[in-house]
């Protein structure tokens, strides 16, 4: 959309469709992860749809009610954690394949520790087919859209100064964060790869409210939740690691977990 249209008021599509859509997205990636929930693509894309329609609800909290905002975000909260452990253990899996790839040595029984590893993601796998997962996992997406549908906004000249605004604010706020940011202060990292999806997720859907803003927004957005998300991903795999190394009886077992680990390790100190 160009600006000319915008000064008439004409938006390709209102914030209530574009939220519809992302709702519509999420039950078409749904169908496609029950149709093929081997496949790690599957399960990524599932949450990263709820993580879309969730992070536009936090760019847009300050015009919605407390009461609605609350119900909203805490039910698509609870259904992309359905699928964390799951979205956990691929990444785990493709990390350590990695290191497997670059470190080749016919010693080192790696066969052994991608069975457990598999064998693992099967068990968390069928905790979310389980019907009493599905049933809740389909009641909070229900009660989500319930609330989301019911949502009111204002005229799009109004929409357009919050939406410019709010992506102006939350820009200059995640670049002071990023500037600041220590990368072995867990939480913090994890938090600052929070804002930066909300951003990149309000500056792709929400482009034709902001025209000038959204490219910039989105591409620091991106560049931020790359780096932080690759500390992120290598701290919980780390744990993991660890985790396992500790369960584990044989020492040889034992060994390749910690250094697969160590090797994490590296990658946020």
């Amino acid at each position: 959309m160009n600006d000319r249209a915008y000064e008439k008021g004409e938006p390709n599509m209102s914030i209530q469709t574009i939220l519809q859509e992302r709702y519509k997205a999420i039950q078409v990636e749904l169908v496609r992860y029950l149709n093929n929930p081997y496949d790690p693509d599957r399960t990524h894309d599932l949450r990263v749809t709820i993580r879309t329609l969730r992070g536009l609800i936090k760019f847009l909290k300050r015009r919605i009610t407390p009461e609605s905002y609350d119900v909203i975000n805490s039910n698509l909260s609870q259904a992309a954690m359905l699928f964390s452990d799951l979205r956990e253990l691929d990444v785990l899996i493709e990390q350590a394949g990695a290191y497997a790839y670059a470190h080749p040595d016919k010693e080192t029984n790696y066969q052994h520790l991608f069975s457990v590893l598999r064998e693992d993601r099967q068990e968390e796998m069928k905790r979310t087919l389980a019907d009493e997962a599905m049933t809740t996992l389909k009641n909070e997406l229900q009660q989500a859209h319930k609330q989301v549908s019911a949502l009111k906004f204002s005229g799009n000249d109004d929409l357009h100064q919050y939406i410019v605004k709010e992506m102006h604010r939350r820009y200059h706020k995640l670049m002071k964060m990023f500037e600041r940011l220590d990368s072995d202060d867990y939480p913090q990292v994890h938090h600052v790869r929070k804002r930066a999806k909300t951003l990149r997720y309000a500056s792709t859907q929400f482009a034709d409210f902001a025209t000038r803003k959204a490219n910039k927004s989105a591409k620091l957005a991106k560049d931020i939740q790359d780096d932080t998300g690759t500390i992120t991903d290598a701290h919980v795999n780390y744990m993991r690691l660890y985790q396992l190394a500790e369960t584990v009886k044989n020492d040889d077992d034992k060994k390749l977990l910690l250094d697969i680990a160590d090797d994490q390790l590296n990658k946020f100190k």
